[in-house]
Formats: C-alpha cells, structure tokens, sequence
C-alpha cells in the first residue's frame, strides 16, 4: 500500500513528465525521481530523469547515471510514471534498475503496449523488488492520452479544434483573430503534443497557415496534412505537405490507414468549418477543444455561424478560462 510520502513522490513524478510532452517522438514522457530513505522517513531527492527529447535514453537512465556509487542503495527507491521497459531484456530499464542495486520502484501505470505490458513489472518481482503500482491515482492516461490510444487500439488520437465568437460566428479568412494572446499560446502548445496538424485545402488556398508549432525554445517538426474532397484538382504540389482525399463516408477508415502507414499517432485537426464539420459529424474525433471568445465578429457570411445546440450533449471533459476566453474539451463518448 502506498504511504503519503509515496503518494507526493508519484504525484512529482507526474508533475516532471509535463516537461517533455510532445518532445519524445514514438515514446512517451516519462518522469523518474531516485529518493533516498537511509536518513530521512520522508526522503530525499537524489537523481530524476526525463525521457530524451529524441525518445530515448529513457527517464530512468537518465536518473541511475546520476547517482553516486558511494550511496547505501539498498534504501533507495525509484518512483516512475510508466512501467519500465523490458522489450529488450539485457539493456532495458528493468534490467538496469535491478543492476543498479534498486530494492523498490513505485510505478504510476503499467505500459499499454501488448508486447511489453507487464513484462517489467513481472521482471522485477521475480528478482524480489518490491513492486508498487499507483494506479488509483495514475494520471499516465490522461497525460499521455496519444500514446495510450495508439498502443490501445492501432489508431491514432484525433482532436478536433474550433474558435467560436461570442455571437456565435466562426472567424473567416479576412476577419481578425477572435482570442487573446493567452489562448493562441495555449493553442501552440496543443500542436507541441501532437504528430501532425490537418487543415481543410480551402484553408491552405485561402488563409495559407503556417501550420507550425511558435513556442519559444521549441523547436518540432509538425507533419502537414490537407484534406482535399475527392476528384478536386489541386494547383499546389508541395512535399512539404501530404494531401488525403476523402468524400464522407470513406473518411474514417481512410485516414486511419493512412496515418498508420504515416506513424502519425496523433492529429490535431484545425479547420477550416468544413472540414469540422465533416469529422464532427460521422464522429471522427477522440476530443474537441473548443475555444469561447468574449470578441464579436462585427460582419460575416451565415455560412460561418454555429448553431447553438451543436455542442449539446456532449461529454464535457474541462472547462477553463484563458485570458477572457473560456476553452472547454468534450470527449466522444
């Protein structure tokens, strides 16, 4: 059972793995603390680790090769935020724990992944490591929701983003922006966690975006998808772009072969309306954040005005003010 000193340890450990979301490619971002209990009941930080912005080395080589060789290791424990790996068995995370002279290891959540799931864990109960799993309190799925999804179901994580104004009108191209500064970095750090970001080809034409991720000291590579309506003839060849046609009822199973065969495992969809609404409504989505502006568009075509109940009965998920702007997420039940 774990203690309260345990419990504010794994709760660090979720707390570090926020600072490399969207930075680890395939992998997931994963926190390690090493405390040490020789002196002191509620122990002392040591050595953390992170994974790698590349993926690896893991989180938790980053922490044992921090630790002093002169340290009594007999009452260290390790608090990680997944499972440590155990794919290959000489050189993984388990196994280097073990060597390390590690005793106990706290784990927020055992890994998703059917080829590794559990491995570790059963690993190092074998070598009698005391083995506890905090998944009462786990925050790993939420965290890393793309990763969980993709290594649950093969299919990448879709979220579908929309800005509204307070009188109901989705911003048109020649329209200034409707949200603060605040919430456009918010919006900046939601493409940080994401593989790839898609517009509607309209949107490319129209806005020309630039489909980039603006965060200072960030510097990541977002894949660039264009969703172009079956038998449209497109003027733009660019490789810096992949287009996918659809019509509605292929779009789903389409798309996901498609990012598979891509390794995309997350996608933020992020207009222009079409193309919301084409995912929308055959339920093509895993979330939807929704930005609620206090601005008004002043003048705009009815074609860009959202109708009022369109979001009713929807899973609300959060809901959170930004500056003077409201974001909530819905999930797809």
């Amino acid at each position: 059972m774990l203690s309260g000193v345990d419990l504010n340890y794994v709760r660090s450990v979720q707390n570090l793995s926020l600072k490399h979301l969207g930075l680890t490619k395939e992998n997931p971002s994963v926190a390690c603390l090493i405390v040490d209990f020789n002196k002191d009941a509620n122990g002392k930080v040591i050595s953390f680790g992170l994974t790698s912005p590349s993926g690896r080395p893991h989180a938790e080589v980053n922490a044992l090769k921090k630790i002093s060789k002169k340290i009594d290791r007999r009452k260290l424990t390790a608090y990680i935020s997944l499972e440590p790996c155990f794919k290959n068995k000489s050189n993984s995370c388990s196994a280097l724990l073990y060597k390390a002279g590690i005793r106990r290891i706290v784990i927020d959540s055992l890994d998703p992944n059917p080829e590794i799931h559990n491995q570790g864990n059963l690993f190092l109960k074998k070598k009698k490591i005391q083995i506890l799993i905090s998944n009462s309190v786990s925050r790993f799925k939420d965290l890393n929701k793309y990763f969980y999804k993709y290594n649950t179901s093969s299919q990448a994580f879709i979220t579908l983003k929309l800005a509204i104004s307070q009188n109901g009108y989705v911003k048109d191209f020649n329209s200034p922006d409707i949200t603060s500064k605040k919430t456009q970095q918010y919006l900046h750090y939601l493409r940080l966690r994401h593989d790839a970001i898609g517009v509607g080809y309209n949107t490319l034409i129209d806005d020309q975006p630039q489909l980039t991720c603006r965060l200072n000291g960030i510097n990541k590579h977002l894949k660039k998808i264009i969703f172009i309506k079956k038998n449209t003839n497109s003027p733009i060849q660019n490789n810096n772009f992949q287009f996918i046609d659809y019509d509605k009822n292929s779009l789903k199973q389409n798309l996901y072969d498609k990012l598979l065969k891509s390794n995309v495992r997350s996608l933020l969809v992020e207009g222009g309306l079409s193309t919301f609404m084409t995912f929308f409504k055959i339920g093509c989505y895993n979330e939807i954040v929704l930005t609620k502006s206090k601005n008004n568009v002043v003048s705009s075509s009815a074609k860009y005005k959202i109708k009022k109940n369109l979001f009713d009965g929807l899973l609300e998920h959060s809901n959170n003010s930004y500056g003077n702007d409201q974001i909530i997420v819905y999930k797809n039940k």
